[in-house]
């Protein structure tokens, strides 16, 4: 699903990874099997570990729904075969439950693009995104080649509080920096 409308008419898009608002959430019914299949990975003597967690990365969506919260309002969407159902919460203050643990301190990245040549459809030649939950100015478009220095102060101040685990630069589709906390 890659946008969908809520009841309260806000749009829930789906377009990226690491989304505050979506998770997964899997039946308790089937946690014991995920569980067995990660003992079965961590003891198996098999040469071709490789294939064993390939073909667990394919099995663990089968075991899983996919669930996203409205911003606005609260609800609850949970995805089951192809279908969305929907849960209000009484309480609409607590808009956040699928935010990472680590709250504002997730580590997140930090993504900056320029292009010289802006086509018919782009509002902008740059932009620099930080797909972060700390409050910064996430989403910032650029007419001049001053991406640069954005992207640098981002990821300086990203660094600094510690909530940042992987950045790229690049310049017309060339990757001009990389930057990696692992």
């Amino acid at each position: 699903m890659s946008r969908f409308i809520c009841y309260c008419g806000y749009v829930i898009r789906d377009t990226s990874d690491y989304l505050s608002y979506k998770g997964s959430i899997m039946p308790d019914q089937d946690e014991y099997d995920y569980l067995d299949y990660v003992s079965e990975i961590i003891e198996s003597k098999c040469s071709d570990r490789k294939k064993l967690v390939d073909d667990f990365y394919f099995k663990v969506p089968d075991m899983t729904k996919t669930i996203y919260q409205c911003s606005q309002c609260g609800r609850l969407y949970i995805e089951n075969n192809n279908e969305l159902f929907c849960f209000r919460p009484e309480n609409h203050n607590n808009k956040v439950v699928l935010k990472s643990v680590h709250g504002e301190k997730w580590k997140g990245f930090l993504h900056a693009e320029w292009n010289d040549k802006k086509y018919e459809w782009q509002d902008y030649k740059g932009y620099v995104c930080a797909d972060v939950n700390y409050p910064c100015e996430s989403i910032r478009s650029y007419d001049e080649n001053e991406i640069i220095d954005g992207y640098y102060r981002l990821l300086d101040e990203l660094k600094q509080v510690g909530v940042i685990r992987y950045a790229t630069l690049k310049i017309n589709g060339k990757l001009i920096h990389e930057w990696n906390n692992s």
